[in-house]
């Protein structure tokens, strides 16, 4: 597909919940939940960042590590909401490990540093993450 590309000069998009095959074949992520981008970069910073969306950091946990033998692999809790109920406020907030009270009520906004965006509270009033 990427040959493919590069001779027809035109773009491609993937879609898929496998991050090794996004490090290999994308210049840009977007990491969607529920029907939203809650987290968009270039690929590069996708592996590099040390702050990621909590959904995307449970995309990270989920990658088999072949350097270290485990039973399985850490998945993220809880289910997806049904898409004709989604729940108030921020739609990863049921299944989030970092949940707040705001998270629960409000929409999060969308944090951007260096081209780097997040749809979180934990990255709101200007946070430098990268």
């Amino acid at each position: 597909m990427g040959q493919l590309k590069e001779k027809l000069q035109m773009a491609m998009m993937m879609i898929t919940h496998d991050l090794g095959i996004v490090a290999q074949t994308c210049d840009y992520v977007a990491v969607m939940y529920a029907g939203e981008i809650i987290e968009y970069c270039d690929v590069r910073t996708m592996f590099t960042a040390r702050r990621h969306h909590p959904y995307t950091l449970g995309l990270f946990g989920s990658i088999p590590d072949l350097e270290r033998r485990t039973e399985r692999l850490t998945p993220i809790a809880g289910l997806m909401p049904d898409p004709t109920a989604l729940p108030e406020g921020c739609r990863f907030s049921p299944r989030c490990p970092q949940c707040m009270d705001i998270c629960r009520r409000e929409a999060p906004p969308v944090c951007t540093a260096d081209g780097h965006s997040i749809q979180c509270f934990l990255f709101k009033e200007g946070a430098h993450y990268g």
